[in-house]
């Protein structure tokens, strides 16, 4: 029996998997994994890849992709492979939905050799959820892997983290995202540039936006709002802070959208053009960079991260964006943006 880190399904953090398949080799499997990092990195594909391998029934070079496990456990099918999620994502994953994992994974696996959870937005749990998670990982059942996946690992409680052997996901290279969209989805090279540069190192981002049409225009959207926030007053500011506080389950990706912009325009501020994520929005770049100075783009972008944590960690909404809101420059004549 042999696992080969080529054979997973899962592109741009070989680290991860190189680490799991020496694991997997020396018979060093834990019952139970904590994979975080931002939303679309690849959290569940790495999961499901680990379930493939702990179940593949290929001679060698596990998990090889065909046999009837694998295909079953990456199309979502197989009996023993168990996904758990909120109801839609912003939403709480209840206690309801923990017990039930629980029962299951007690119960023998009905063909495979090893029963598998994977727990998808654990940072979206219940206090009890978690609570009550606690002790599946004090006294795992045998036959059985856990695999929780969060956005946030500080949202969880340290007990359960301690308990979890942890896999950082970190954005992987433009470029890497790129070559694949090219590669494995047939992306003309235009389309490639312009969803690559726009993901911020998520994948799945990518590959979204290329079979969605709606999610580059709901980045479009984001810049637009954006542009209108920090050519408005303060007054303009704190309505939309309200207004987008009731909307808590699109903030995640409208903040990771709006760091992205900070951070090209501090690099810009910096005189430096060559990394820059939204290559479509040069000239709104240059306008803000040439118009507010660098410490101030600075400021914004740390805003805009220390509210990402905040809102990670439940502190009010509306308050969190409020902050972050009259942090920003004020800068006004905007040219439309492309």
């Amino acid at each position: 029996m042999e696992f080969s880190a080529t054979r997973f399904p899962v592109l741009g953090h070989g680290w991860a998997v190189e680490q799991l398949s020496l694991a997997l080799n020396a018979n060093r499997v834990r019952h139970a994994y904590l994979i975080t990092g931002p939303a679309s990195i690849g959290k569940t594909t790495l999961a499901r890849g680990l379930a493939m391998a702990l179940n593949c029934t290929a001679a060698s070079g596990r998990p090889c992709g065909e046999c009837r496990a694998c295909r079953l456990i990456w199309q979502g099918k197989h009996p023993d492979v168990l996904q758990v999620e909120s109801e839609e994502p912003g939403a709480t994953l209840k206690i309801e939905a923990i017990r039930e994992m629980q029962r299951q994974l007690a119960l023998r696996p009905y063909e495979a050799r090893q029963r598998v959870a994977i727990v998808r937005r654990f940072h979206e749990a219940r206090p009890t959820a978690q609570d009550a998670l606690l002790k599946t990982l004090e006294e795992p059942p045998g036959r059985a892997t856990l695999i929780l996946t969060s956005e946030d690992a500080g949202a969880l409680l340290a007990t359960i983290r301690s308990r979890c052997q942890p896999y950082a996901l970190q954005p992987i290279q433009i470029n890497a995202v790129q070559d694949a969209l090219q590669a494995h989805w047939q992306a003309e090279e235009r389309q490639a540039r312009l969803s690559g540069a726009s993901s911020m190192g998520r994948l799945g981002w990518a590959v979204r936006a290329l079979e969605d049409e709606n999610a580059l225009a709901m980045r479009d959207e984001a810049i637009h709002l954006l542009q209108n926030m920090i050519a408005s007053t303060y007054a303009g500011r704190f309505a939309e802070a309200e207004r987008l506080a009731k909307k808590k389950h699109e903030l995640g990706d409208l903040l990771r959208l709006w760091q992205a912009f900070w951070r090209d325009a501090v690099l810009l501020s910096r005189g430096s053009e060559r990394w820059i994520t939204n290559v479509d929005q040069l000239d709104f770049l240059r306008h803000v960079a040439r118009s507010a100075k660098a410490e101030t783009t600075q400021q914004a972008l740390r805003a805009t991260l220390l509210a990402q944590r905040y809102l990670a960690s439940n502190v009010n909404t509306r308050l969190a964006l409020e902050s972050m809101l009259l942090s920003y420059p004020r800068v006004t004549a905007l040219p439309t943006a492309r």
